[in-house]
């Protein structure tokens, strides 16, 4: 079977690369002056980020979780206290990976927005803050409501993944828990054949005593009337010879 710990460890290496690539073009389109298109991707890739980054520290609960689990019975699970203590490194690197991440964002020089040199109809030319308390600059059409749709469309398919996928992780829990139960559970009735097998085992000894003792005697009896009969037989022998 296998172990439900390397298998979300592996989403959580995947999903870490593609929060570490989400982070440097956020880095990227915030250290510079960005057009309405490059704002839009700039939305894009802050969502997206953080989406990315929520699934991590989700996945890292339930990691932790399975490493304590582990912690308490490490013979049962098969695990050394090495390869526990390797877990637990990994999950704590990966923890502080995110907190970094998040610490950056959540600088205020890091949610400042750059302006936006946007031509104006009569050829001049008008700086656009993204952090406009009216708004009245910022576009709005179709093409953004409908990037805006389709992001929201694409991190319910993920939540929707997540979901399924720590559902897989719970589920195979349950199962090595069962086996675990049932494995003890075995081991309880090996112990009782093995000691019902001994005591067979005594008793078949103490009856092939018995029977070979009741051997003995009866060869012994039996040459003893032999013995008898012989010598009875020899005095005849003697009286029919001399009278």
């Amino acid at each position: 079977m296998t172990d439900p710990f390397l298998v979300v460890q592996d989403d959580v290496v995947a999903a870490s690369d593609q929060a570490k690539a989400l982070f440097a073009s956020w880095k990227k389109l915030n250290q510079k002056r960005r057009s309405p298109q490059e704002e839009n991707e700039y939305q894009f890739v802050t969502d997206e980020l953080y989406s990315t980054l929520t699934s991590i520290g989700n996945d890292l609960v339930d990691l932790q979780e399975t490493v304590d689990v582990a912690r308490e019975a490490p013979g049962d699970y098969g695990l050394s206290a090495a390869q526990i203590s390797e877990r637990q490194n990994f999950i704590a690197g990966k923890r502080k990976a995110v907190e970094d991440i998040r610490h950056f964002l959540a600088q205020p020089d890091a949610k400042a927005s750059r302006p936006v040199e946007i031509p104006a109809a009569g050829g001049t030319t008008y700086h656009h803050h993204h952090n406009d308390a009216r708004g009245s600059h910022r576009p709005h059409n179709v093409e953004f409501d409908g990037q805006q749709e389709q992001h929201q469309i694409l991190i319910q398919q993920q939540d929707q993944q997540f979901d399924a996928m720590l559902d897989t992780v719970r589920n195979l829990h349950g199962i090595a828990s069962t086996m675990n139960t049932e494995l003890d559970d075995q081991a309880i009735l090996l112990d009782e054949v093995g000691s019902l097998v001994d005591r067979t085992q005594a008793k078949l000894t103490s009856a092939r005593r018995k029977v070979d003792k009741f051997l003995r005697e009866n060869n012994s009896r039996s040459i003893c009337i032999v013995v008898t009969l012989f010598v009875a037989i020899l005095v005849l022998l003697l009286l029919i010879i001399f009278t």
